[in-house]
């Protein structure tokens, strides 16, 4: 029993087990810190450029007639009227005559011929000239705000007046039948021509002091006595027909060189 109790006793002194620490994990290389950018230099900034400062505004100017040119005289307006009345529409006067009288007789050749008149007077000879027979044997002449000749179809349109008259006369008259009625559509489409020599009318009364139409405000154009040049023919077709103005200005029919009445 001895021996077994000196060998339990030396158990029992013997020092504890310590248990085994753990092996601590290796340590991850710390990163090496990545050096901060060098700031950029600023770049110098630019001057705005304004279009606009570049662009020159040019000044409104009015557009008003010349003060070299004198407008027309009141009679020198009423002989181009007519004049041009005659050279345009005066064919169709002996044809209506003859139709309306019963006379059978066929017109094509009068058409034809006066058709090409009313074509000279209104587009040709505003082209080659800027004037109309009228024009000629009136001394008068249209110029704009800068002194220039305005476009042709001025003329041209000018002209068409008494043919506007007689065409809306005519379909507003031919728009009733005793049997079927108003005509509608030629009824609006007679008022619709009609209404442009009345506004053209209208235009004029308005401005009086100018006097100017429909036409020349679009155009703004004014007629004004016309001056010769050296550079214009003597003689010659245009050369007579400003013989012809001479003639009824030494008759007093244009009006005085004062006087625009």
């Amino acid at each position: 029993m001895g021996l077994l109790e000196k060998a339990g006793k030396m158990q029992t002194d013997a020092p504890p087990a310590t248990k085994e620490k753990k092996a601590k994990k290796p340590q991850k290389a710390a990163k090496p810190k990545k050096e901060p950018r060098k700031a950029r230099k600023p770049r110098k900034a630019k001057p705005v450029v304004d279009d606009l400062d570049e662009f020159e505004v040019e000044e409104r100017v009015a557009r008003t007639m010349p003060d070299e040119f004198i407008l027309a005289s009141g009679k020198a307006r009423f002989a181009r009227s007519l004049i041009d009345f005659i050279v345009t529409y005066g064919w169709m006067v002996p044809i209506v005559g003859m139709t309306a009288y019963g006379t059978y007789f066929d017109p094509t050749y009068f058409i034809a011929i006066g058709g090409l008149i009313t074509l000279f007077n209104l587009i040709v000879m505003p082209i080659m000239t800027n004037r109309t027979v009228g024009n000629y044997a009136s001394l008068t002449s249209y110029i704009t705000s800068k002194g220039n000749p305005p476009f042709f179809l001025h003329q041209t349109f000018k002209g068409l007046t008494w043919l506007f008259l007689l065409v809306g006369a005519f379909l507003i008259a031919s728009a009733y039948a005793p049997r079927l009625g108003w005509n509608t559509v030629n009824l609006g489409i007679g008022f619709a021509v009609l209404a442009i020599p009345l506004t053209d009318w209208i235009v004029g009364k308005i401005r009086h002091e100018t006097k100017q139409g429909l036409w020349d405000s679009i155009f703004f154009a004014y007629m004004v006595k016309h001056a010769r040049t050296s550079e214009e023919a003597e003689g010659g077709f245009f050369g007579r027909l400003e013989s012809s103005g001479d003639w009824l200005k030494d008759k007093g029919w244009l009006g005085s060189e004062e006087s625009e009445d």
